[in-house]
């Protein structure tokens, strides 16, 4: 599957419809983009109504939904503490042992979460520690920072985002356990081999 676009400043992401129950993305021009503003960040993200209308509809464990939505609140878009940030801006800095403590969630659970976004290409790792969100989904920063950080996800091959539809959580485990059985089954054929022990030499008496 080819990387998306470069989405240049005036242009964003939408959604339609396939008629098959799928969604075709496509570029279009825009006069402007959403403005998402809290007590701790603000900053711009593209096309919030079409990402927040895909986390409500997904039949998806609560966890993952906690998981994303500290990622997103982690990718802070103040520049007026520049020089504090641990990660460059566009970036988020975290970690499971991290987001276990923020989400109040076990490791298996923040796995998990971390694992889904990844396959479906919310999400890619940079670098040990440092994660970067898909630029086509969200984003902080000025049109010129978006189109950078696009162009880095392309260059590291990052995955292409993909809007799962609603029972797509559920078939991605299904499809995990079966891996896992069949893994297993295999492991389970492997002919196992009992080396037998060298007995000890004696040493002849004198």
């Amino acid at each position: 599957m080819e990387q998306l676009p470069i989405v240049r400043p005036g242009e964003r992401v939408v959604a339609r419809s396939d008629g098959k129950g799928g969604l075709i993305l496509g570029v279009e021009k825009i006069q402007g983009r959403e403005f998402a503003a809290s007590a701790g960040c603000s900053g711009y993200v593209l096309d919030a109504r079409l990402l927040m209308d895909v986390l409500g509809s997904l039949k998806m464990p609560g966890s993952w939904f906690q998981v994303w939505c500290k990622q997103v609140a982690l990718q802070n878009a103040n520049r007026a503490d520049d020089q504090l940030r641990e990660a460059a801006r566009g970036f988020v800095k975290t970690n499971q042992r991290d987001l276990q403590a923020r989400c109040n969630l076990s490791a298996a659970s923040v796995n998990e979460a971390s694992q889904f976004f990844t396959h479906i290409g919310w999400q890619r790792t940079a670098k040990r520690g440092i994660l970067q969100l898909n630029p086509w989904l969200t984003v902080a920063g000025t049109s010129g920072e978006q189109e950078k950080w696009q162009a880095l996800w392309n260059g590291a091959k990052g995955p292409v985002c993909v809007i799962p539809h609603a029972d797509y959580p559920t078939e991605w485990r299904q499809l995990r356990e079966a891996e896992k059985k069949a893994a297993e089954a295999a492991r389970r054929k492997e002919k196992v081999v009992t080396l037998r022990q060298r007995r000890p030499v004696r040493k002849a008496s004198a």
